[in-house]
């Protein structure tokens, strides 16, 4: 397990403060809120209403319990769609001010952190707890598809990926902020031992494209001794969000498994960072490369489901990447896009 503290806030009871904030919401509906308008941004963000519920949901209360019924609130990804939930209803137009004002200090008094209509659930987990619950088995990197076995425990199925050479796996603290030198600690190294770290790393980036965006990134940031974020290779996300106890046979998600270009860990956030040929948005007929609709789709499509398992997503194509010159602009944007300073 990595050692490295964090400034995370640790919580003995986060569940406390999460049941604190749901009532200090359902009175805010209650206020502020019609009944249709409760039901479209509940909808929106996966929480509807049971039609077999006992709850009476012909009141603002009783709706807003009942929407509260539909969500599975162990499940971290829950807690994180209903903090989105309230970032939409702090940008209503139609809200007033002072309302929405209310809804920040309620949100801030109780520990979480409200920035630019942004709500961060820093207070709720443990770094470690968090990327537990995101990725309970691991992350595997590496470009060789890691073996897995599922086994029996305690009446739980438990996964647990069998690594061959060439391939990694992250675990422990990685939220808020996940840097080379943290990475370092995981590998029991550190500055004069991290040679072949820094080699296996080049190593499993899987196209020259992608090999020489990760060198001019740590290049141009000095990710091996700074303070930045460090950008995982080939990372496979899969079970990036399944409970232990949603953990299903090899044949439900053998082939569902995939990886992204890149990750990293920034902020309590997670982002995914896609290097695309041209084979990502056409199709060659004789040669010939032309612009196709049904690949360019296939892309929407992968960033929606990410997207909606709340990863940030900042993709860059090859084409870019041959104009040397266009480099420094590209690892610009990610910097501000992830949010970290120059060290």
């Amino acid at each position: 397990m990595i050692s490295q503290q964090t400034d995370l806030p640790m919580v003995e009871n986060p569940n406390v403060l999460l049941k604190a904030l749901k009532i200090q919401f359902k009175y805010f509906c209650v206020d502020y809120l019609t009944i249709p308008q409760i039901k479209g941004i509940f909808s929106s963000f996966g929480f509807t209403v049971n039609h077999e519920s006992t709850v009476s949901s012909e009141t603002r209360r009783g709706l807003v319990d009942e929407l509260y019924n539909s969500g599975d609130w162990p499940n971290v990804d829950t807690v994180q769609n209903f903090l989105k939930l309230l970032e939409y209803v702090l940008q209503l137009h139609y809200l007033s001010p002072e309302s929405k004002s209310l809804l920040s200090s309620f949100c801030e008094e109780l520990g979480f952190v409200v920035e630019d209509n942004k709500i961060t659930c820093i207070g709720l987990f443990s770094g470690e707890d968090l990327f537990t619950y995101q990725f309970p088995a691991g992350m595997p990197f590496g470009k060789k598809k890691p073996d897995f076995s599922i086994t029996a425990e305690s009446g739980r199925q438990t996964l647990k990926y069998v690594l061959q050479d060439g391939l990694g796996l992250l675990k422990g603290k990685v939220y808020p902020n996940f840097s080379f030198r943290m990475l370092e600690i995981f590998y029991g190294l550190d500055n004069s031992t991290n040679v072949e770290l820094k080699k296996a790393l080049i190593a499993m980036n899987q196209t020259p494209y992608e090999k020489d965006f990760f060198i001019e990134y740590a290049k141009r940031f000095d990710m091996a001794k700074k303070n930045v974020p460090v950008l995982i290779p080939q990372a496979w996300i899969q079970w990036h969000s399944q409970p232990k106890r949603n953990l299903r046979s090899v044949g439900t998600y053998v082939d569902d498994i995939y990886r992204v270009d890149f990750v990293a860990f920034w902020n309590s956030k997670r982002y995914a960072i896609l290097v695309d040929d041209i084979s990502h948005y056409g199709v060659n007929e004789e040669s010939i490369w032309r612009a196709d609709e049904e690949s360019y789709s296939k892309r929407l499509k992968e960033d929606r489901k990410l997207s909606t398992e709340n990863w940030q997503v900042f993709r860059v194509s090859n084409w870019e990447l041959r104009d040397k010159e266009k480099i420094p602009g590209i690892l610009e944007d990610l910097r501000k896009f992830i949010g970290f300073q120059e060290s």
